[in-house]
């Protein structure tokens, strides 16, 4: 049986590589900022068995972001769609419906009307569209954690503050180095929640 998920911890499902690095960042950046905890599947060993790290790792969150907005025809091989991304989605909403109550989905996209267009089944879930800029997907994080106790920011120049100086320590501290891995998943969320109590700091 799934173990009880923590409150406060979020699935982050996205697009691994250079164009959607900017995605990450904001969403670590925005999650820490609103008082959630991001969880990615960075953090588990690639030795475990890839479907069962998913579904232990998403059932252990109350909340899940999957981001759709990558889902295209890729550049080399053949000239499929890479359902990764979609097939986390899957997972998650097994878990929501077999648990009512215990995790609840977000959807993000950056173009209206697409997702219906090419996953119907989630029409009942309507995305939150960033329009692929970093500004929009902040804006989507605030719209989807409007209540949470005790948030640390909830200012989008704030959010938007802390998201700079995280890109600044991004490339200061990791440089050419690929940063879709365990430590610096880790070292970028330390990271945030430093930025944010900084921040707090100066608005007390």
């Amino acid at each position: 049986m799934p173990p009880k998920a923590a409150p406060r911890d979020v699935f982050m499902n996205h697009a691994f590589g250079p164009a959607s690095e900017y995605l990450y960042l904001t969403l670590i950046s925005g999650l820490v900022s609103v008082g959630m905890n991001p969880r990615s599947v960075v953090q588990i060993p690639a030795s475990q068995v890839r479907i069962d790290r998913l579904f232990n790792l998403i059932s252990q969150c109350a909340y899940s972001i999957h981001d759709l907005s990558y889902v295209t025809l890729s550049r080399d091989g053949f000239r499929v769609p890479r359902f990764n991304m979609a097939f986390e989605l899957g997972l998650a909403m097994a878990i929501a419906v077999q648990k009512p109550g215990r995790h609840q989905i977000a959807t993000f996209e950056a173009v209206r009307h697409r997702l219906g267009q090419s996953l119907s089944d989630v029409s009942g879930y309507d995305p939150y569209i960033h329009r692929r800029c970093g500004e929009g997907v902040l804006e989507a994080v605030l719209d989807v954690f409007t209540d949470v106790p005790d948030s640390p920011l909830e200012d989008i120049r704030d959010l938007n503050w802390v998201y700079r100086s995280l890109r600044r320590v991004r490339r200061q501290k990791f440089g050419t180095t690929d940063i879709f891995r365990a430590r610096p998943f880790s070292e970028l969320v330390f990271a945030a929640r430093a930025l944010v109590e900084i921040r707090s700091t100066e608005l007390s």
